[in-house]
């Protein structure tokens, strides 16, 4: 019923962010701007090639520097990562930026059935953010946050 999508990180600057984790092999989609949400959205998938090597210096005080892709070799992995950058000042991604800094704060998973999803979701004590709303950033599909104290935001797209 559930199909793991991606995880979500909010931040303050969509390309600063997309540029440290295409270090770590992953390439940013289109910047996407949803109006009636206030939100803009990039969407990071690993690049074919996912074993890279990360190139390191020493500081003057002997710290290990990352300088590029050459010596630190590590894997990619599969997850799909979404940048969130909220323009709303009052909203939960906001609030969370100004607490946290850049953090990743929401799973997300494809429902076949979304409503039955979202009733499924309902009924294991999750809590609505909000009802269900269409993304026309997205094609029109419908989305909905849900929380549990026991697991945190999770994100549900039809």
């Amino acid at each position: 019923m559930f199909k793991f999508h991606h995880i979500g990180y909010t931040v303050a600057d969509i390309q600063a962010t997309a540029e440290q984790f295409s270090h770590f092999g992953y390439q940013a989609g289109p910047v996407l701007h949803d109006e009636a949400l206030q939100v803009e959205l990039c969407y990071l998938t690993p690049e074919v090639n996912r074993n890279h090597k990360l190139q390191t210096s020493r500081s003057a005080e002997g710290r290990l520097l990352p300088t590029g892709r050459k010596n630190f070799k590590f894997q990619t992995p599969d997850a799909t990562i979404e940048l969130i950058h909220q323009l709303n000042p009052e909203s939960l991604e906001v609030k969370l930026l100004s607490a946290n800094g850049v953090i990743p704060y929401h799973l997300a998973y494809e429902a076949d059935d979304f409503d039955r999803a979202c009733a499924t979701l309902d009924s294991l004590g999750y809590r609505r953010l909000f009802d269900p709303v269409p993304v026309a950033a997205l094609g029109g599909i419908r989305i909905c946050y849900f929380h549990h104290p026991a697991i945190g935001y999770i994100e549900l797209l039809e």
